[in-house]
């Protein structure tokens, strides 16, 4: 039987709303319910992965999608998106294992999708 992907698309950043955190709490959830798990950092969810995050009140995003990508959790970052913000490829501006890919390869996660959730505003 072929394994059930849900593809969670995340529009916000990390510290605004709680767009991220919810993100990853279904990924978890997901994960644990035999789906393999895709994100898809859209706008500014693109902030999502920066390393060298020190976020005072808040758990620190880029250390959580590390312990989704750690579980196998494929994680991709709109490039026009990230470039846009200031992280470019040759930088590496994201933790180990966020791809800089294009939007159309969104367009081909959804196709192979078994559900899509978007969370932003």
């Amino acid at each position: 039987m072929e394994k059930k992907i849900l593809t969670i698309v995340v529009t916000e950043g990390p510290y605004r709303y709680q767009y991220a955190d919810i993100a990853f709490e279904m990924a978890e959830s997901a994960i644990k319910n035999g789906y393999d798990v895709r994100i898809f950092l859209y706008m500014d969810g693109t902030h999502i992965p920066k390393r060298n995050q020190a976020p005072q009140s808040f758990p620190n995003s880029a250390e959580r999608l590390r312990s989704l990508v750690k579980k196998g959790v494929k994680v991709t970052s709109c490039i026009r998106c990230s470039t846009a913000r200031g992280y470019t490829c040759s930088e590496r501006p994201y933790i180990r294992g966020v791809e800089i890919k294009s939007v159309y390869d969104l367009g081909e996660w959804v196709k192979d999708s078994h559900r899509v959730i978007t969370l932003g505003c």
